[in-house]
């Protein structure tokens, strides 16, 4: 018999891992409402018409055959110009596209950790992050953020938790799983933190143009009045409607200050050949195309966001604070009965037939009540999940 390795064994991934249970349930012919990833193809959105005609145009008439390990030069091209525009000068050289922002997340902490390394993670997180630092051999290290103060970071916390083993803080802003936005303020004083103790920050944006407020301001930018080394990494899954493309890149700012860093990136980055070159082609229309097709999916998702705010508030038990990004509700569940997070959404699903993901997924501790509801489903759809989570918490009554 051949065995996995350990780390392949204690690889674990929460948004997916909850979906063995419901395609069980499946199988047996119910019919379970996926409120678990956050795919806006999955719910009926498709890409700008703009870019799947550049797409349909690349394939028939441009080279795309193996890129350079960095990405073809027109596309990050248009990322060093987006990311100038922002406010963030960068040159071609500093941008490396990937296969969507978690493989850009990969390329960097394998680059950036060493085994035994820490690195600073929000909780709740999105959880591609301690599964690759764990499957490296570093060590996640939780600063945490709760409801009661509308999911925002402590610098004094972040500030207590930094050793000499420590080599990076990650921000996730807007935040997955729980759509706050970090004011520019609090993003200034980790950056100065960070400076202060040579500390990489990875900045993660992937949804700072999905904001139904005004959005935050690129670390990036900001990084410019301190001595911060930051990394953002970016995608149009989110943005763009291209999940299953894997359209995402990483650009570092300020380069002169990460050389090494961008060396080992790009030595990594040579052992996958490229990301995919017929989908680099997207991000030069993304960036510099019409946006009436990102407005208008904002505008649909805040119109989704205020509908499932208000169903959380009319179901006794649970509560939510308002998102100011993204298409994601952290729900508080006042009692679980006993029961661990995990097995309040494994129970929640045998009784209502609705999928979400437990808050310990996301780095939550099991018992403070929490899972992850995408709101993506038109009003209909979210309406019969709701019916189906109010009638199964008349019946969870406690078991311990």
């Amino acid at each position: 018999m051949i065995l996995s390795s350990n780390r392949a064994a204690n690889f674990s991934y929460a948004i997916r891992n909850v979906v063995n249970a419901a395609e069980k349930l499946e199988r047996q012919g119910r019919q379970i409402i996926h409120l678990n990833i956050g795919d806006p193809q999955q719910f009926g959105f498709k890409p700008p018409p703009n870019v799947i005609e550049a797409i349909s145009r690349a394939a028939r008439e441009q080279f795309t055959g193996y890129a350079h390990s960095a990405g073809l030069r027109e596309a990050r091209a248009a990322i060093a110009q987006y990311a100038t525009a922002l406010g963030a000068e960068t040159s071609p050289d500093d941008v490396l596209t990937t296969a969507g922002a978690s493989e850009g997340a990969e390329l960097l902490l394998t680059a950036l950790v060493n085994p035994g390394d820490e690195v600073l993670l929000p909780a709740p997180c999105y959880p591609v992050y301690p599964a690759i630092i764990k499957k490296i051999d570093g060590v996640v290290r939780y600063y945490h953020l709760n409801h009661k103060t509308n999911w925002q970071p402590s610098v004094d916390e972040i500030r207590s938790l930094i050793n000499k083993r420590t080599r990076a803080i990650v921000l996730i802003n807007p935040s997955n799983p729980t759509g706050a936005v970090t004011p520019d303020e609090t993003t200034k004083a980790l950056l100065e933190l960070a400076a202060e103790h040579d500390l990489l920050v990875i900045s993660d944006e992937v949804y700072r143009d999905l904001c139904f407020t005004e959005a935050p301001t690129s670390a990036s930018v900001l990084a410019r009045d301190s001595r911060a080394s930051v990394v953002v990494l970016e995608s149009l899954s989110k943005t763009h409607m291209l999940s299953g493309w894997r359209v995402g890149w990483m650009r570092f700012s300020p380069a002169t200050r990460v050389r090494d860093l961008i060396s080992g990136v790009i030595r990594l980055a040579s052992g996958r050949l490229c990301s995919s070159t017929l989908a680099q082609y997207a991000i030069l229309p993304a960036l510099q195309g019409e946006q009436k097709s990102v407005t208008e999916f904002r505008d649909e998702i805040q119109r989704r966001r205020d509908f499932a705010v208000a169903r959380v508030s009319e179901v006794e038990g649970i509560s939510c604070t308002i998102p100011e990004a993204a298409f994601y509700l952290m729900v508080h569940v006042e009692d679980m009965g006993g029961r661990t997070d995990e097995q309040f959404v494994l129970d929640l699903l045998e009784t209502s037939n609705v999928l979400v993901v437990h808050g310990s997924g996301f780095g939550c501790d099991p018992k403070d009540g929490y899972f992850r509801l995408v709101y993506l489903p038109d009003e209909r759809l979210l309406g019969s999940a709701f019916e189906g989570i109010e009638r199964s918490l008349r019946v969870l009554t406690p078991v311990g």
